[in-house]
């Protein structure tokens, strides 16, 4: 098993170097986001840019459009952080009430369950139910990382840990261990920014 997970790494690696930058440039922008680096963003859209094109070339349409949804929401992200609370002010880590938050797992939830069951009944996905989970609430996450959000850490947990057992599962051990390092900052990220968090 070590030896196989080792040959997919050195593989991923080599195999796919766009991709390879589009990780690397992922880990930076979500370490930079924990900092509430604003240069974050831009590291971000470079590394959403990669995995357009990575997944156009292997007509993933679904994770294509995904990621055009990530890079409209990335370039909104570093103009609400900019210039959300005006050009003196920095946008302050807030958080949602309870009944935001409980709205927020019922609408992540709901479209789970339609997009999942539209995936397993008209098309031939692996693990489509899972699949679903995880694309409908990163895109809660990261609208909420564009709010400032302290959650947004709580939804990209949930969804790296998921991510982590699916690529486990599909034996691609080596974007496995790229969603271990995102759980690790975004366990991170949660800690710092709860300690800047301002009560709303």
């Amino acid at each position: 098993m070590m030896t196989l997970f080792w040959q997919s790494a050195v593989n991923y690696f080599y195999n796919s170097p766009i991709e390879l930058l589009g990780a690397v440039l992922t880990v930076i922008c979500v370490w930079l986001n924990t900092h509430q680096n604003i240069w974050g963003w831009p590291v971000g859209i470079l590394s959403i840019i990669c995995y357009i094109w990575v997944f156009y070339e292997v007509y993933l349409l679904g994770d294509f459009l995904l990621n055009i949804y990530f890079l409209v929401l990335s370039i909104y992200g570093w103009y609400n952080w900019l210039y959300g609370k005006g050009k003196a002010v920095k946008l302050p880590v807030t958080s949602l009430s309870l009944q935001q938050l409980l709205a927020y797992v019922i609408v992540g939830s709901t479209a789970a369950f339609i997009f999942g069951k539209i995936l397993a009944s008209y098309t031939p996905a692996s693990l489509p139910y899972w699949d679903a989970t995880t694309t409908s609430f990163s895109m809660l996450a990261q609208w909420l990382l564009a709010r400032k959000k302290i959650e947004n850490w709580l939804f990209w947990i949930f969804v790296n840990v998921l991510y982590i057992g699916i690529y486990f599962v599909k034996n691609l051990f080596a974007t496995s261990i790229v969603y271990v390092i995102l759980l690790v900052l975004a366990a991170k990220g949660y800690q710092q920014w709860k300690s800047q968090l301002i009560n709303t």
